[in-house]
C-alpha cells in the first residue's frame, strides 16, 4: 500500500468504485439536492401562495371587497366619476396624499392617536370621516360623537343648507351621530335628535374641510343603494381629483425612521458616528503583525498513517475496504497520470490503462474492479497487482 494512497474512512463503503479522480456529475448533483429541494419548495410555495390567494378582499370596508359588507361598489362608481381612489397602509403616506390635494376617506379613526388624527388635519387635504362610533375625534375636531342612532326604516331629511346634503335628500336611519356643539363654522344636517345630526361639515385649520358620516355602513355595497346613501358618499369624497383610503385598525406598522418622532437628521448623525468609530478602529486599532508559523510538536510521516490505517483494516478483518481503497487509489493516480478527467468512468480508465500498458482490458478491470479478495494472501496479491499495473503505465 503505497504512501499516497486515498482511501475511503474505516467502516464505510467507497461511494463512487468507478470514479477516476474527483466526483461524478451524480454525486455533485446528490450534494446539492439539499439546496435545490429547498429552492424548489420555495418557489412551489411562492406559486400556490399566487394561485390561491384571493383575488377578492374580504376586508370590511374594502375597496376591493364585493362583499355586503364592501365598499367595491363605491370604488367604482367614483372612478366612473373620473376620480382616482386607492388605499394608503400608513399615516405617512395619507399625510403625503392630503398635502397633495387628495381627499383623505378615515375609517375607525377610533384606532388613530390624537397625534395621528392632528397630522390629518394639518395634512392640508379634505379628510372624510366614515363611522364615529366609540371613537375619539379631539385630534380632528370638536365635533363630538354620540350614541344617538335612528333605526333603518326611519327617513332622515337633510335640514340644513349643505349642498351635499341636500343632493342627497334622504338617508334610511343612522347608527350613531355627531354633535356641532359651539365648532366654528360647523353644520349638521340629517337630525337624529336634539343637537345629534347623521352628517356634519366642519373648516379645518389649513383652510380645507372635514365632513363626518357617523354611520360607516353607509358606503357598504349592502346600503349604497338605500336612499341617499351613494349621492351623500360620493358627493362628500368627489371634491377632488383623488381619494385616499385609511382604514386605522388595518395600518401596517411604522419603522423607526419613519416616526414622526425621529428628527431628519439623526440617520445621518448615526451614519457620520458610525464613519468616525470605524475611523478611530483603523487608527488605534492593535496591530496584530505576521503570520508566526509553529513547528508541530510531532510529526506523522504519510507513511506512518497509512500503515495504521492498515492495521484497522487487518485488525477489523474488513478486507472489502482495504482492497477498495488500493483500487480507489491506484485508479485516481493512473488517472491523473493518462490525463483523464476528473469524470472519466471505468470503461475510459480501463481503456486508457490497457493502451498504455500493453495488457489486456479485461486482466486490467479485474485488477482495477474486480471480486473481494477472500483472505489477506489473496489482498497482498492484489496489491502487488496493483503496483505492477502502475509501474507499466507511461504518461503520454
Amino acid at each position: 500500500m503505497s504512501a499516497g494512497t486515498q482511501s475511503p474512512p474505516l467502516g464505510t463503503a467507497d461511494p463512487r468504485p468507478d470514479q477516476v479522480v474527483g466526483r461524478t456529475l451524480r454525486e455533485r448533483l446528490r450534494l446539492w439536492r439539499p439546496f435545490v429541494i429547498m429552492i424548489a419548495g420555495l418557489v412551489v410555495v411562492a406559486v400556490l401562495t399566487v394561485i390561491v390567494k384571493p383575488g377578492k378582499s374580504t376586508v370590511p370596508y374594502a375597496l376591493d371587497n364585493p362583499g355586503a359588507n364592501g365598499a367595491q361598489a363605491l370604488a367604482q362608481l367614483l372612478r366612473d366619476e373620473g376620480i382616482g381612489v386607492s388605499s394608503a397602509t400608513t399615516v405617512n403616506q395619507a399625510v403625503s396624499a392630503g398635502a397633495q390635494g387628495a381627499t383623505i376617506a378615515v375609517l375607525n379613526a377610533r384606532d388613530l392617536s390624537v397625534a395621528d388624527q392632528a397630522r390629518l388635519a394639518g395634512s392640508g387635504g379634505d379628510v372624510v370621516v366614515l363611522g364615529t362610533r366609540y371613537a375619539d375625534l379631539s385630534g380632528l375636531t370638536s365635533l363630538t360623537p354620540t350614541g344617538a342612532s335612528a333605526t333603518s326604516d326611519t327617513v332622515l331629511a337633510p335640514q340644513c343648507p349643505d349642498e351635499d346634503a341636500v343632493a342627497a335628500a334622504s338617508l334610511m336611519g343612522s347608527r350613531g351621530t355627531v354633535r356641532i356643539d359651539e365648532t366654528d363654522g360647523a353644520v349638521g344636517c340629517f337630525p337624529v335628535a336634539e343637537g345629534a345630526y347623521a352628517y356634519a361639515t366642519a373648516p379645518l385649520a389649513t383652510g380645507a374641510t372635514l365632513r363626518v358620516v357617523p354611520d360607516a355602513t353607509v358606503v357598504t355595497n349592502e346600503r349604497l343603494a338605500q336612499a341617499g346613501n351613494a349621492a351623500l358618499a360620493i358627493r362628500a369624497l368627489g371634491h377632488h381629483e383623488r381619494v385616499v383610503w385609511l382604514d386605522g385598525s388595518r395600518l401596517s406598522s411604522t419603522g423607526l425612521w419613519d416616526s414622526p418622532t425621529v428628527p431628519p437628521w439623526l440617520p445621518v448623525a448615526l451614519l457620520q458616528a458610525a464613519v468616525v468609530v470605524l475611523a478611530l478602529a483603523v487608527v488605534r486599532g492593535r496591530r496584530f503583525g505576521r503570520v508566526v508559523v509553529e513547528e508541530m510538536p510531532v510529526v506523522v510521516r504519510s507513511t506512518e498513517t497509512t500503515i495504521g490505517r492498515g492495521r484497522l483494516y487487518r485488525r477489523a478483518a474488513d478486507r472489502e475496504r482495504a482492497a477498495q481503497a488500493l483500487r480507489a487509489g491506484t485508479a485516481a493516480r493512473l488517472g491523473r497520470l493518462l490525463g483523464l478527467t476528473p469524470a472519466a468512468g471505468r470503461h475510459e480508465l480501463v481503456q486508457a490503462v490497457a493502451r498504455a500498458s500493453g495488457r489486456q482490458t479485461e486482466h486490467v478491470d479485474r485488477v482495477l474492479y474486480g471480486p473481494v479478495p477472500h483472505d489477506d494472501r489473496s489482498l497482498v496479491d492484489l496489491g502487488v497487482e496493483l503496483d505492477r499495473l502502475e509501474s507499466e503505465v507511461h504518461p503520454r
